[in-house]
């Protein structure tokens, strides 16, 4: 069975690929008449009334040309409104076909070349932000924990190093700690579990002897940035003063 990746770049590159094509087959004719073909003057004789979709009025353009001692005509397929109307007796640079002179356009760079351009970039940028996505999201999901693909959230896991019995069943000695002041520096959400449950831990650093060092608490299920935005975005960690990397995050009382 297709991949649901596999069945969107099929559907993406079955609409958009017609449109590309189209757009870029428009643009190569428009190249050629540029390259290819002569250029003469021409004059606008009249204004054809019309009314665009608003039902407003808009008028088109018809050019006469001169070439080799023949006067064509010429009827825009652009028409043109409120302050853009030109006028009766303006000029314009025509492009014409020396094969056959009646098939002429005017000489307009943005209307012949780069409005293609700039319509062809369209469905590639989306084709490209489909494709991005989609990687991403791969990415993603390949860098996912493994609970997660259980729609499990992971449970909490001191990550001081709790003391160990001695063989004989003596508690063993607290290991030595001290207590310091980071910064907080937001919470790190878990990814939701089957049962729509979020959990939190807190990330926190501090400068130790020259050093940085970062910190992250234990899962907890209620997010506590409020609490520590109320108490000066101070955060205190139990670390091994021997060894910061050993630590334990204090959190915040619970209710």
């Amino acid at each position: 069975m297709a991949s649901r990746g596999g069945c969107v770049r099929v559907v993406v590159l079955v609409f958009l690929a017609p449109i590309l094509i189209g757009l870029g087959a428009w643009f190569f004719s428009n190249l050629s008449r540029v390259v290819n073909h002569d250029t003469t003057d021409g004059v606008i004789v009249d204004l054809i009334r019309g009314t665009d979709s608003d039902g407003d009025a808009s008028y088109t353009p018809v050019y006469e040309y001169e070439v080799d001692g023949e006067t064509y005509r010429y009827r825009s397929a652009v028409s043109y409104g409120g302050v853009l109307v030109p006028d009766l007796g303006d000029r314009r640079t025509m492009l014409y076909n020396p094969a056959d002179p009646t098939d002429a356009r005017v000489h307009n760079l943005f209307l012949l070349i780069w409005l293609p351009l700039i319509l062809m970039a369209v469905p590639v940028l989306i084709v490209v932000a489909v494709f991005w996505g989609m990687r991403r999201r791969q990415r993603l999901a390949d860098a996912a924990p493994p609970w997660a693909d259980e729609g499990q959230v992971p449970a909490p896991t001191p990550e001081w190093p709790l003391p160990q019995p001695d063989a004989d069943g003596t508690p063993a000695a607290t290991a030595p700690s001290t207590t310091i002041e980071a910064t907080f520096m937001g919470t790190e959400p878990s990814q939701m579990d089957a049962a729509g449950n979020v959990r939190y831990r807190v990330k926190a650093r501090t400068e130790i002897d020259g050093k940085l060092h970062r910190f992250r608490s234990e899962w907890v299920d209620e997010d506590p940035t409020l609490y520590y935005m109320q108490h000066g975005n101070k955060v205190e960690v139990r670390i091994d003063p021997a060894d910061p990397s050993s630590y334990e995050v204090t959190l915040p009382p619970s209710d």
